[in-house]
């Protein structure tokens, strides 16, 4: 792979911003109204251990750990969960754009490139965040630092040299799936991934004790006990940072794993934070819980409204292979209660339906990088070979309303590879479809 982690980056958020700006020309706008959910209950596991916690030096003073390259390889990554039948019906997508909207994305005040995909992992995995004065780029198996001009402070580096000293998985395994997100509410920095060796696994979390990225870290091994955490997914809260896995109890898939790690105890350093797990089993109905949920994450510089849910948000696919009633998205809430952790809960409450679509991307033969793109062999995910929506899920409070918006890969037409994006207003509430569109 020799596309950049910053170059995809910026060509993910370009994308979205102009499938919204072109959604202004498309009548799409349908305000979609939810369809009641029979009551579908995580379980609740208790509190999850933090086996191991400590402070790390200045990330700047880590002597980088070395990178061990091998081209080409593939990680332990987000694996099929062995449950899906054959495909349904296959949908005309009436909603793939007429026109091309105008570019009126302003030109960006400064562009660089992040790291390369140094290690050749497929598949690179590249995300990072912005925050006042610097830029954290990760992917598999690496990240670096920069300021807002470009210039690099830290790295490329491997991904565990962050654990460094740490002692255990965390420090030994680079294992991939990382996350990074800026907490604009906090000015600190978020910085994860999870182990894979086994038979413990553990969600290795890092909260930079400052808003500088290479400052020291409070370091956490977060346990999921022999459940393997695939397709780690994080989200920033008013009251906590929320993550969703795909959780495998050795080769059975044992549903998407939800965690609320108080928010307070991290940011203060405190070596047992509150950590609250549920696990959404697939049971009879696989679609409720798909092939992950996303946690919403904070937008903007206005939180939700007091004593607000978290909300997780997966998709349905009529045609997909778990049997799915109807295209669909789910929202899921979190009522995370930090001073009585059992009465907790995190219930499946709406089912909002969709326009149709299809989510299998037939051409692709169930392969994951298949998709040509001008100027260079290597060929791009397509991602349409699960059920759920493609981090993130963003939220914002605009004050008179709250929204969350997300997007899925589809099949717009016969051999065309698209992205379906959804607007849902009013998640407190009765959540309708404000806005969506197909773009392709």
């Amino acid at each position: 792979m020799k596309l950049s982690s910053r170059s995809l980056l910026l060509l993910s958020a370009l994308t979205l911003l102009g499938l919204l700006l072109a959604s202004l020309l498309l009548p799409s706008a349908n305000m979609t109204a939810q369809t009641e959910t029979p009551t579908t209950q995580g379980i609740y596991r208790g509190l999850s251990p933090v086996v191991q916690f400590d402070i790390s030096p200045p990330l700047r003073d880590i002597p980088a750990t070395e990178f061990n390259f091998r081209a080409g390889i593939e990680i332990l990554d987000d694996r099929p969960t062995g449950l899906e039948g054959p495909l349904g019906p296959q949908d005309i997508d009436p909603l793939v754009q007429s026109v091309t909207g105008p570019n009126v994305i302003p030109t960006p005040i400064v562009s660089f490139d992040g790291p390369d995909n140094i290690f050749g992992v497929q598949p690179p995995d590249p995300n990072g965040d912005v925050g006042p004065n610097h830029v954290v780029v990760m992917s598999n198996l690496s990240f670096q630092v920069f300021d807002k001009t470009g210039n690099s402070l830290y790295g490329p580096v491997a991904n565990n040299t962050l654990w460094a000293g740490f002692g255990g998985p965390c420090q030994t395994e680079n294992a991939g799936d990382p996350v990074v997100l800026h907490d604009q509410f906090a000015d600190r920095w978020i910085l994860s991934q999870f182990t894979a060796a086994g038979p413990t696994y553990y969600n290795c979390v890092a909260i930079s004790q400052t808003s500088d990225p290479t400052g020291a870290y409070y370091r956490y091994a977060v346990s999921t006990g022999t459940n393997f955490p695939d397709y780690p997914k994080y989200g920033v809260w008013w009251d906590a940072y929320y993550i969703s896995t795909r959780e495998f109890a050795g080769a059975s898939f044992a549903g998407v794993g939800a965690y609320a790690l108080n928010r307070e105890d991290l940011i203060n350093g405190d070596p047992n934070p509150t950590i609250i797990s549920f696990l959404a089993t697939p049971g009879g109905q696989m679609y409720n819980v798909g092939d992950g949920l996303l946690p919403a994450d904070l937008d903007g510089d206005t939180l939700p409204p007091t004593n607000s849910p978290e909300y997780f948000m997966g998709s349905m696919d009529n045609g997909g292979g778990y049997g799915a009633p109807q295209d669909a998205l789910t929202l899921w809430k979190f009522f995370a209660d930090f001073d009585t952790p059992a009465n907790s809960s995190f219930t499946l409450e709406h089912t909002i339906p969709i326009s149709a679509y299809d989510t299998v991307f037939d051409p692709c033969g169930g392969s994951r990088s298949c998709i040509p793109q001008p100027g260079t062999t290597n060929k791009i995910d397509i991602l349409s070979y699960r059920q759920r929506p493609i981090w993130r899920l963003a939220y914002r409070n605009f004050g008179s309303y709250e929204t969350l918006v997300t997007n899925q890969s589809v099949e717009a037409a016969p051999g065309i590879a698209g992205n379906r994006w959804w607007e849902i207003r009013n998640p407190a509430g009765t959540p309708v479809i404000y806005q969506e569109g197909t773009y392709a």
